[in-house]
This record gives structure tokens, C-alpha cells and sequence, in this order.
């Protein structure tokens, strides 16, 4: 009769699988989107940094956003661009409100399409891909990581 250590010796002892589900296969693809979508952005906030035209726009009014109970407001630029009055509402919001009516911003414009417009600064070009790209390259490295540690154990 054969004992418990003869039967199964150590190194054919079957190593229980461990699952991580649906993480092998999300993180990574996650990390892709967000960095794909941080990517985008940044190459959109450099073309108009470098070939945008700056203009004065004048804060026309606030529009206000209600999410959770809370209310943000945004403002409402008014520019001329070659002669033709157009209207561009800022991406960021906040409460209180960056702006009062009246203030007037640097906005570029797109010289080929100037309904579009952007605010000349940090928050409205940059701040997007500087939170979504870091974020995005630790989820990569986690996407790389988690797996070699699970083999390990």
C-alpha cells in the first residue's frame, strides 16, 4: 500500500488555478481606450495650440448644468472671426462660476473651421491627457504585472 507522499509527490501535486476573471481581458483593453482617447485629445489641443488664431472672446453668459443635485455653469464666449460674430461654450464648468459676463479670454480658433474654438488655456487644452495619460499607463503596467505575479504563485 502506497502512502500519501508516494501517491503524489511534491512536484506533481496540481497547483489549484487561480482566476482573475474578467481582468485579464478589461484592464488592458481599458488602459488602450484611455490612452487612445488621452492621445487624441492631446494631438486635437496641439493642432489648435500651434495653428489656432487667437481672438478676444467675451463671456455672453452662463449655462448652467445640474448633475447629482449640484450646478456647474460654463461660460458663452461671443468672437468675431473675419468679420462673422460666432458663439463657443466652454468644455469646463464649474461652481462658483470662473467667469462673470463681461470677462474677456483668449480663445484659437480653427482658421478652417471657425465655429470652432478653444479657451488658450491649461485646463481647456491640457488637463484631459495629463490625467487620462498617466492613469492609462499604470493601468498597462498593472494590465503586465498582475499576470506575471499570478504565474509566480
Amino acid at each position: 500500500m502506497q502512502t500519501v507522499d508516494q501517491a503524489f509527490p511534491d512536484n506533481s501535486i496540481p497547483k489549484p488555478r487561480r482566476k482573475l476573471g474578467c481582468a485579464f481581458i478589461l484592464l488592458p483593453l481599458s488602459a488602450i481606450i484611455l490612452l487612445g482617447v488621452s492621445i487624441w485629445y492631446a494631438y486635437t489641443s496641439y493642432v489648435f495650440y500651434s495653428s489656432g488664431i487667437e481672438v478676444q472672446g467675451t463671456v455672453v453668459r452662463l449655462e448652467s448644468s445640474t448633475s447629482d443635485g449640484s450646478t456647474t455653469y460654463s461660460p458663452v464666449f461671443s468672437y468675431t472671426f473675419e468679420g462673422q460674430q460666432y458663439e463657443y461654450e466652454s468644455v469646463n464648468s464649474s461652481n462658483p462660476p470662473a467667469n462673470e459676463v463681461g470677462d474677456v479670454e483668449t480663445l484659437l480658433v480653427n482658421p478652417n473651421n471657425p465655429g470652432k474654438a478653444r479657451q488658450n488655456s491649461f485646463w481647456e487644452l491640457w488637463l484631459l491627457p495629463v490625467i487620462l495619460c498617466p492613469i492609462s499607463f499604470f493601468m498597462i503596467i498593472l494590465s503586465i504585472g498582475i499576470p506575471i505575479l499570478v504565474r509566480r504563485m
